[in-house]
């Protein structure tokens, strides 16, 4: 009984605090507002391709989804070429429904070499599950580089039978000069995609900085329905009927092929008549594609996330 009476209690208790959660997304300097995509601790955030000896950087938003406030004690960057922006002013306290001014997490990528780097980006505070651990994951080039106009917009979400545009840059360094030819693959089943334009022609002596739309599509899963034989097949299944009927002298045996034609009718009419075959649908999931820029025998890639409806 006292076992169930203290239960009781702290259930009743528990159901009156609101527990304080502390979520990130990315701050997309275009806009000057923070994504909309909420990430999850312990995953990867590509923060996009510089050129080697650039100095890059970004920066995470902390959103207070809970009910009472989030102090935030220590933010810490482990990594290659990775730092810890001058500008993270600590400890910070997070009203609840509230999001911070993104400089109090930022973060600095300075590429020592060409290739993909990463590091650990971590947030103590008193919010549950703290802390929190993300993945920074940049990458360093020589010729040139592939990003999304906007950082970390690099997920959409689409309904089959929908498309979906995902807008890119191309950038080269100033030594670099060539065509960069752009295409995608491991597309799911029933997408395809086309960029717009095709190619980027990148000019040495600049800075090249040159945007290119993909317009991602899918096919829509289709729910069943009822094809009306051809006429042909309706003739040629009569004339069978008969022939075999005129040579039967057995009575039962009419009635038998009598309803064998009309389940052939039947099952004939539930698709039989379709004369093309139409592509896949395009599955429920989320599903990691890439995008290839080649110049030459130079190919660099970006992962891009679909997530279908």
């Amino acid at each position: 009984m006292r076992i169930r009476l203290v239960c009781f209690i702290l259930l009743l208790f528990s159901s009156c605090i609101g527990f304080a959660q502390l979520q990130v997304t990315v701050f997309t300097g275009v806009s000057l507002g923070c994504s909309r995509n909420v990430i999850a601790p312990n995953s990867t955030i590509d923060i996009g391709s510089f050129p080697v000896g650039a100095s890059g950087g970004g920066a995470l938003c902390l959103i207070n989804t809970g009910t009472s406030a989030i102090t935030v004690t220590a933010l810490t960057v482990a990594g290659a070429d990775f730092s810890a922006s001058a500008g993270n002013l600590l400890p910070l306290v997070l009203q609840p429904g509230t999001t911070v001014a993104p400089n109090v997490a930022g973060f600095n990528f300075v590429p020592t070499s060409a290739g993909t780097k990463t590091a650990q980006i971590t947030f103590v505070d008193d919010a549950a599950g703290s802390p929190q651990t993300f993945t920074l994951s940049g990458t360093g080039f020589t010729d040139f580089g592939l990003n999304t106009l906007v950082p970390g917009d690099s997920t959409h979400t689409v309904t089959a039978g929908q498309g979906v545009d995902y807008q890119l840059t191309v950038s080269g360094v100033p030594t670099f000069s060539g065509i960069v030819n752009l295409s995608c693959s491991n597309l799911p089943q029933g997408a395809s995609c086309t960029f717009s334009p095709a190619s980027e022609p990148l000019q040495s002596g600049n800075n090249e900085f040159l945007q290119s739309n993909l317009a991602v599509s899918t096919t829509a899963r289709p729910a069943a329905s009822l094809h009306n034989p051809g006429i042909k097949v309706w003739y040629s299944l009569a004339a069978v009927f008969a022939l075999v009927l005129g040579a039967s002298g057995i009575r039962l045996k009419r009635i038998g092929l009598f309803l064998c034609f009309i389940l052939m009718g039947f099952v004939i009419s539930c698709g039989g008549g379709s004369r093309t075959v139409p592509p896949g649908p395009t599955p429920a999931g989320t599903f990691t594609f890439t995008v290839n820029g080649t110049a030459g025998s130079t190919t660099h890639s970006k992962n891009m996330v679909l997530v279908v409806n």
